[in-house]
């Protein structure tokens, strides 16, 4: 998929999700301050003049690479990880 073709307003619904699952969580977790430091950074582009599909793009995929990393205590934490990566995968065109 072209990065031009990338639909934000779709990432951007994706990214207010994992927001809410995210402050359902203690904020004084620490294992997850990586996950919410992506989040914020991928919010901050919505609210501002970032927000080029590109740009989007190279973020979700690192975000992508966060949840990864973290889904073994997502889920634990009752977040649906294999669920935002897939979405994620999709929206990249890797899945």
């Amino acid at each position: 998929m072209a990065t031009d073709e990338f639909d934000t307003r779709r990432a951007k619904l994706l990214i207010s999700e994992i927001s809410e699952h995210l402050a359902a969580l203690p904020a004084a977790d620490d294992r997850y301050a990586e996950l919410r430091a992506e989040v914020d950074a991928l919010k901050a582009m919505f609210d501002g003049a970032e927000a080029h599909p590109a740009a989007v793009a190279g973020r979700m995929k690192s975000l992508r690479g966060v949840i990864e990393r973290a889904a073994t205590e997502l889920r634990a934490d009752g977040i649906r990880a294999g669920g935002f990566v897939s979405e994620i995968g999709r929206m990249l065109g890797l899945d």
